[in-house]
């Protein structure tokens, strides 16, 4: 018997066996239990919850003023220092365990492989299950490939009735990008265990209820991962780069879809807004809610409003328009060209403009994390107010001018443009 052909035997024993694991039923006296109410919802140490989560782990304060719940993680590294965080502010943790991808060293279909991994999974919960702040267990982020791994969604069933083995008090689900038609016929035939699907989109979130029903999705949901229109999905440069959204068109277009999607609830328990920080992914300002230096923008106060009922009493500045002689265009190393921003403050703050030019991609490192690219100090010829004059660089190849606009309260509006060195 080849261990593929074993592979079905051994996923029976560890779902069929309860001497496998550590404990058979088990619901600690800290845990704050969560419900599943058929056609209701869930409800936390019985009362009525609605995710109104950030994915991250940053700004928890900010978050809970907000009017935050919950926060989103991807692995339990530092999960315990990240819960007992959540707890002090009233927040809970939704807690991401990491699962391997279908690779050269990692197969679902190697029963070694799997095993390992359950045998990781159960350490892990059983570690964190009796944290009052925690929610959820999620089994996994993105790592089902296109859907078409039945033994990857085999593994997951197994994993969920490992969590329910050892932890009754707390739901599971796995992430997935994008629920696609072979994705949720995938989890429907092989995921009974499962409580609900995360699912991450970002440009589609605005139809997502009328595609959930083109794919036969019927069982709850949460949006684990929403933001603005990301990279893969935006329009491009000549050259392909893509073209980010102001930080103004980003909190407008997050607050249609979450209205559209999340907010009438039913089968969605809620969503995690992504992120609640900063990270350089694709530019330094894409998908983080804060920038760099830790000013909030719009989408922070578009949250507050979603989630509270009604707008912050400080607000961050507008960013109407940014436009240059430059943008989305080729020129000649060392040439001068201009930028303007035209910005505006609800509350009436004064504004300082920010003007920088990086590279478009500085790399990744050995761990395959993006590099963020460094400022070129000397392209910026002279910045005032809101318009700014720039010398190309000389090297040929692709870059992208930055506008940040802050306020006198901790807040900013982000812009920014590709251009092209011929």
């Amino acid at each position: 018997m080849t261990p593929r052909d074993k592979l079905p035997m051994i996923r029976l024993l560890l779902t069929s066996l309860p001497i496998l694991f550590i404990a058979i039923t088990h619901t600690a006296a800290d845990a704050v239990v969560v419900k599943i109410v058929p056609g209701v919802g869930i409800t936390r140490g019985g009362d009525p919850y609605f995710v109104k989560g950030a994915a991250g782990d940053q700004h928890l304060d900010d978050l809970a003023t907000t009017g935050g719940n919950s926060i989103r993680t991807w692995t339990t590294n530092g999960l315990g220092p990240i819960l007992d965080d959540a707890q002090k502010r009233g927040l809970t943790v939704c807690a991401g365990i990491w699962l391997e991808p279908e690779c050269s060293w990692f197969s679902y279909a190697n029963v070694e492989h799997c095993a390992r991994q359950t045998a990781r999974l159960m350490k892990e919960v059983t570690k964190f299950r009796d944290h009052p702040a925690l929610l959820f267990w999620g089994l996994g982020n993105e790592a089902e490939g296109d859907g078409n791994n039945d033994d990857y969604w085999k593994q997951i069933e197994v994993l969920a009735k490992a969590v329910k083995k050892l932890d009754l008090a707390h739901p599971t689900f796995t992430a997935v990008a994008g629920l696609s038609p072979v994705k949720s016929k995938g989890l429907n035939a092989h995921t009974p265990s499962l409580d609900f699907v995360g699912i991450n989109t970002y440009a589609a979130l605005n139809g997502l209820r009328n595609h959930l029903i083109k794919v036969g999705w019927k069982r709850p949901w949460v949006v684990t991962e929403y933001g603005p229109r990301g990279f893969w999905e935006s329009p491009r440069a000549p050259w392909n780069a893509p073209i980010e959204q102001t930080s103004t068109e980003k909190a407008k277009f997050i607050r249609k879809a979450y209205e559209t999607a999340i907010l009438p609830g039913g089968d969605c328990w809620g969503g995690y807004v992504f992120l609640w920080g900063q990270k350089q992914e694709a530019t330094s300002t894409w998908f983080g809610i804060y920038t760099e230096t830790g000013e909030s923008t719009a989408t922070r106060d578009v949250m507050h409003e979603l989630w509270r009922g009604q707008p912050p009493s400080e607000r961050a500045p507008e960013l109407k328009t940014i436009v240059s002689t430059a943008s989305k265009k080729e020129i000649v190393g060392g040439s001068e060209f201009t930028a303007q921003g035209e910005a505006t403050d609800p509350d009436g703050d004064a504004l300082t403009y920010h003007w920088t030019v990086t590279p478009q991609t500085a790399g990744r490192d050995s761990k395959g994390k993006e590099r963020k690219p460094v400022p070129l100090e000397l392209c910026v010829v002279k910045a005032e107010a809101n318009s700014a004059t720039f010398h190309a660089p000389e090297k040929p190849g692709a870059y992208r001018v930055h506008l940040r606009v802050i306020d006198t309260r901790n807040r900013a509006a982000t812009g920014n443009f590709p251009f092209m060195v011929k």
